[in-house]
């Protein structure tokens, strides 16, 4: 195989295959994603992660913050940062609060996106609580009309 620079082969990991089985290969990443597990593969780069077990990226699917870094406080940047060291490839913040303060969340966020140059990618938005029963708003009772 040929590498090109910035070529990267995680070697002898128990890698976690699409159908869940789990083998000892290497892989190979070019530009950033995965191009081909196997064996006896070569890089510029090589990771040996004997006796680790290689995952691919997780996604987040609910999630209101990290340490702390909350979801509707915190700038996406800084928030996808805190996400990729923990693994995570794209995720969907989820926004909590009631609406007015969910869709101002949501404006800012959509804004900040066009600017997000990092992994993990934002895969979608949630909203927690939408409140559209009259009859009650959850557990904020407070807010309910």
């Amino acid at each position: 195989m040929s590498t090109s620079k910035g070529s990267i082969v995680i070697k002898n990991g128990n890698v976690l295959l699409p159908d869940g089985e789990i083998v000892l290969y290497d892989v190979h990443i070019e530009n950033g994603i995965i191009s081909s597990p196997g064996t006896g593969l070569e890089a510029d780069t090589v990771i040996n992660a004997e006796g680790c077990t290689v995952l691919p990226g997780l996604i987040d699917l609910h999630t209101h913050g990290i340490g702390r870094v909350s979801t509707d406080e915190g700038t996406l940047q800084e928030y996808a940062r805190l996400e990729a060291s923990r693994g995570t490839t794209a995720f969907y913040p989820t926004l909590f609060g009631p609406p007015e303060v969910s869709v101002r969340n949501l404006e800012r966020y959509f804004r900040e996106t066009d600017n997000l140059k990092t992994v993990p990618q934002i895969a979608g938005f949630r909203l927690e609580s939408p409140y559209l029963a009259q009859t009650g708003a959850g557990v904020l009772k407070d807010l309910a009309p």
